[in-house]
């Protein structure tokens, strides 16, 4: 499939725009709360009013915030490949293909978005919790529509939990191994055991 995730462009048309691309790259590097505001500042290339201005409740808004933008993307992709005909299998290679990227260009050394904000800071905020629910069930229930839509006597929702815990997992596995196509292996192969 030639669809690909979005990102922000590389001269984001706005300062809320930098401030979520810095946010996303940081919570992904260097975890929540190994992010300050200064290096999100100095990376958006704006300053602290402005952050103030977009994120008034502070650095658990602007993850939030990021949250909803991911959502927004990969929402975006899989309905595209959806309505281009793709299945539920096309759907998780495509994931899995972009968690590699990720890995290989180091932007996810903390692990995606939703790992690395689930682990760090989930506990401690109701909000980022919600969120992360929020995002993890759009990508599922797509996944699931997709795979009742091939396999309507079968419970859908079954296959997506796998799927995003392969792709999550398979994640780990291949920043361990030091190999980001591991991420795209371990996801194929689970996917040929699928029926």
């Amino acid at each position: 499939m030639s669809v690909a995730l979005r990102s922000l462009p590389k001269s984001a048309s706005s300062t809320r725009d930098r401030l979520i691309r810095a946010g996303v790259y940081f919570f992904q590097t260097q975890g929540y709360h190994g992010t300050g505001i200064a290096a999100i500042l100095a990376r958006a290339g704006t300053v602290r009013g402005s952050f103030y201005h977009h994120f008034p409740e502070g650095k658990e808004q602007l993850a939030v915030a990021s949250l909803g933008w991911l959502e927004g993307e990969v929402t975006q992709y899989l309905d595209g490949l959806a309505a281009s005909g793709s299945g539920s299998k096309e759907m998780v290679e495509g994931i899995a293909r972009y968690a590699a990227r990720g890995i290989r260009s180091g932007e996810r050394r903390r692990g995606s978005l939703l790992a690395a904000l689930a682990q760090d800071a989930a506990p401690d905020s109701p909000r980022i919790a919600r969120a992360l629910k929020q995002y993890a069930g759009a990508v599922r229930h797509r996944l699931a529509a997709a795979r009742d839509r091939e396999r309507p006597n079968e419970d859908g929702s079954v296959f997506a939990d796998q799927a995003l815990a392969m792709v999550q997992g398979a994640s780990v596995l291949a920043r361990v191994d030091g190999d980001a196509d591991r991420t795209i292996d371990i996801v194929t192969g689970w996917l040929c055991g699928q029926r």
